[in-house]
């Protein structure tokens, strides 16, 4: 289908689509959503940010959202969470805080009975509610392991497995089913699943003590007239459960991870401020991961983005989103751009980058000895023709190479005290730079290799996999799904830079 055609389609679907919502429910899993939801009540009144306690409240918020995303039985995800950590929190929580004990006990009961209990809701409504043969696209917002899932299906419909696995980003494309299912409440998924509808039919599935929202029906957003489908062709139905005592209502985040607790341990744990300390801005990652980048306007963060025509690309600290995965090195000691580019600059590599790192660390001890206006007067006295505080913030970071222009280079030596040495050091950084740019080129068509054999619904589910590359021993690329950009900026050490950080250490419980 072309895409005039899909858009065609797209708008038929918005003038006559029904939307339904299922009420599913589970005893177990409802009583230890509430007895969570009290405890959490009871630390927020007690106004600690003890990092055991949030250490504990942050596995029991994660178990809760696994098990409420996931149509697998409740005792598939076992192997997720280290029991024995968990009982050892509770025990610490429990010394430090006795009036918590029958709160943390009455939650830890409940767990105890979900982690090993066979029960699976979702695959239940899904085998009774849905015989027929209509091909059906089931929508999720994360799992954990997404060949389980499907294998879970092929189980439960053996003679008639009519479900495909469909992610978010998949529904962009010119993709259309006969059903959608959408398992969890509509505030985990974007909104133009349902401004943009690709089935006539749109199921949503969620367990009764979740929070009941309908989506915002707008169509056209930018226009200047907004068309409502709740109006025009969108036909609403809510199957709520009966005979049954109403739970109590709870919202469960999608984002698991406390940033404003991380930024606020970050901004405690202050360094002593050396010369070599750099500007840097934190990127919050799945899996309780965080990662600091130098705050410069550098293109040189690998990312991977499921909807632009180029997949694999660069960009900056600043460029980041959170539609986007990060691609961070890992399973080798060195740079790998660094190992092949000194593999093209042969035996003279070492000596170059000694040398330039060297004048590297003189123009840090100047930045941090000196306003940046007065530098940048002093380089534009002597030539600098793009003497600004950000180039300045640029020139002096390991992460660029040099100046685009000489006379700028130049400048910089005089500042320096190196301009005798200003031709050799700038061919070095020439050749430096063209051996970095190579072998940039040749990672990133290794990585769209693999990448394209990877199956990247995966990954938007899993929100995390690894890249081997083809022909280089130990080199492999892991994304992780970007979750949260910090807009405040630290003072960090270099050697802090571009590692991966575990954000429970952070305060992010």
């Amino acid at each position: 289908m072309n895409i005039l055609a899909s858009v065609n389609k797209i708008f038929e679907l918005t003038n006559n689509y029904d939307l339904r919502f299922h009420e599913i429910s589970s005893e177990p899993l409802a009583k230890y959503s509430l007895s969570l939801k009290k405890l959490e009540y009871k630390v927020f009144n007690l106004d600690e940010g003890d990092i055991l306690l949030n250490d504990f409240l942050t596995h029991l918020r994660k178990f809760r959202y696994i098990l409420s995303a996931s149509p697998l039985p409740f005792s598939a995800h076992i192997d997720q969470f280290n029991e024995k950590d968990l009982h050892r929190l509770s025990r610490q929580c429990q010394l430090m805080y006795p009036g918590l004990k029958e709160d943390i006990d009455t939650v830890l009961m409940f767990y105890d009975k979900l982690r090993t209990s066979p029960e699976k809701p979702v695959l239940e409504y899904l085998r009774k509610s849905f015989r027929d043969k209509i091909s059906t696209g089931l929508v999720l917002k994360t799992a954990s392991d997404l060949n389980a899932v499907e294998e879970a299906l092929k189980r439960t419909f053996i003679t008639n497995n009519i479900f495909s696995v469909v992610t978010p980003s998949r529904l962009k494309k010119e993709l259309f089913f006969d059903r959608l299912i959408i398992l969890g409440p509509t505030y985990w998924y974007p909104d133009y699943i349902f401004h943009c509808p690709r089935s006539q039919t749109i199921e949503n599935i969620y367990y009764d003590w979740q929070l009941y929202r309908a989506p915002r029906m707008e169509y056209f957003t930018k226009s200047e007239f907004k068309v409502s489908t709740l109006h025009q062709g969108c036909k609403i139905n809510v199957n709520k459960l009966t005979g049954s005592t109403s739970p109590e209502i709870i919202e469960i985040s999608d984002q698991i991870i406390d940033y404003k607790n991380v930024e606020k341990s970050l901004s405690a744990k202050s360094v002593l401020i050396t010369p070599e300390c750099v500007n840097a801005k934190l990127v919050g990652l799945t899996d309780a991961k965080g990662i600091l980048f130098e705050d410069h306007s550098l293109k040189n963060i690998w990312t991977i983005s499921l909807q632009a025509d180029e997949q694999v690309s660069k960009c900056s600290v600043n460029e980041l989103d959170t539609d986007c995965y990060l691609l961070i090195r890992t399973s080798t000691g060195r740079d790998y751009i660094q190992i092949k580019a000194d593999e093209f600059l042969g035996i003279k590599a070492a000596k170059i980058r000694q040398r330039h790192s060297a004048w590297k660390k003189r123009l840090r001890n100047y930045t941090s000895k000196y306003h940046p206006d007065k530098i940048c007067r002093y380089l534009r006295r002597h030539g600098g023709i793009r003497a600004n505080e950000t180039n300045l913030r640029n020139w002096a970071s390991d992460d660029n190479i040099k100046p685009r222009e000489y006379n700028d280079f130049l400048a910089l030596m005089m500042l320096l005290k190196l301009e005798d040495h200003a031709k050799k050091l700038w061919k070095e950084a020439d050749d430096l730079f063209r051996a970095h740019q190579r072998a940039g080129t040749v990672i990133r068509n290794l990585l769209i290799q693999e990448i394209k054999k990877s199956n990247l619904s995966k990954l938007e589910l899993e929100q995390k996999m690894t890249f081997s590359l083809p022909d280089a021993e130990n080199a492999t690329f892991t994304a992780y799904k970007i979750e949260y950009i910090s807009k405040s900026v630290y003072q960090v050490h270099p050697h802090q830079l571009r590692e991966l950080i575990d954000l429970y250490n952070l305060g992010g419980q």
